[in-house]
């Protein structure tokens, strides 16, 4: 037998299912990553560029 933990999150009447707990939580830390990896970048450029100009 499989059982499957099922996760419901309740907001007053509306209830939220598995799928979208997951893709929701999928994106949340994708665009968590993007954001910091991004700003890592840029403030390595802005670093090295100014190393640069002296």
């Amino acid at each position: 037998m499989l059982n499957l933990i099922f996760i419901s999150i309740n907001f007053g009447e509306l209830e939220i299912s598995n799928t979208t707990v997951f893709i929701l939580l999928g994106l949340s830390i994708f665009s968590f990553l993007a954001v910091g990896i991004s700003s890592f970048k840029l403030i390595q450029a802005a670093l090295s560029s100014g190393e640069e100009e002296d």
